[in-house]
């Protein structure tokens, strides 16, 4: 409809039809009758929108968002508390780790183009689960820097839940490391061999600091 056209609908109960006027912004006026149902189907394909089939979503999956240019974001709850993290020439076999979800973006399912990481609180995820600020390395708020790995491609999302298992297996650096978002404000080193011996709750006991945001900031 030429957004210049006023239209109005008569409606008479006793008629089988509505009477359609259409007037033009110069004045002139066309009018035509329509039948109920045909009203009825203009209106529905005017609120139908296009379907995004996700096909089989990954393990552990809280969140997937699809847009009409084809990019599509997939958020994962990573279910291992465990890790073997390389940092330096040193590898730490059985790593502890915090309960950790990841954000990835693709498009059209080629390579991941953006990578998001988050710490959250114990117990039921819920919107409104707390969040803390990661405390080793590559993490800058929740973006995710994989430096020169090259991620492969997901050809399907169900296999984005081996994603995580990867890039926790990449060595690990100072990068975006400070010793600010960690209790007892220990070195990168220190903060490692500090944990390697320890349970996973002991995050939450003498570590993680909150970052003062919850789940639905790292969904937006």
């Amino acid at each position: 409809m030429n957004p210049e056209q006023e239209l109005i609908l008569h409606i008479d109960p006793g008629s089988a039809t509505i009477k359609v006027e259409s007037r033009s912004s110069e004045g002139s006026i066309i009018t035509k009758r329509i039948g109920y149902n045909a009203l009825v189907e203009c209106i529905k394909g005017s609120l139908q929108r296009e379907m995004v089939q996700s096909g089989l979503l990954p393990t552990g999956c809280i969140s997937f968002d699809a847009g009409n240019n084809g990019y599509r974001s997939v958020s994962i709850e990573h279910p291992a508390r465990y890790a073997d993290i390389t940092y330096g020439n040193t590898v730490y076999p059985h790593f502890p780790l915090p309960r950790l979800v990841f954000r990835f973006g693709l498009h059209m399912g080629l390579r991941v183009q953006n990578c998001q990481m988050g710490v959250v609180a114990e117990g039921r995820l819920t919107p409104d689960t707390p969040m803390f600020h990661y405390p080793f390395s590559n993490v800058s708020g929740f973006h995710l820097c994989t430096g020169g790995n090259v991620l492969p491609e997901c050809k399907s999302l169900h296999t984005l839940s081996s994603l995580p298992y990867l890039i926790l297996e990449m060595p690990n650096n100072d990068d975006h490391f400070t010793s600010r978002n960690n209790q007892l404000k220990l070195g990168h080193r220190d903060l490692l061999e500090y944990m390697k011996d320890k349970e996973p709750d002991h995050y939450y006991e003498k570590v993680l600091i909150p970052s003062g945001r919850t789940l639905k900031d790292f969904l937006k």
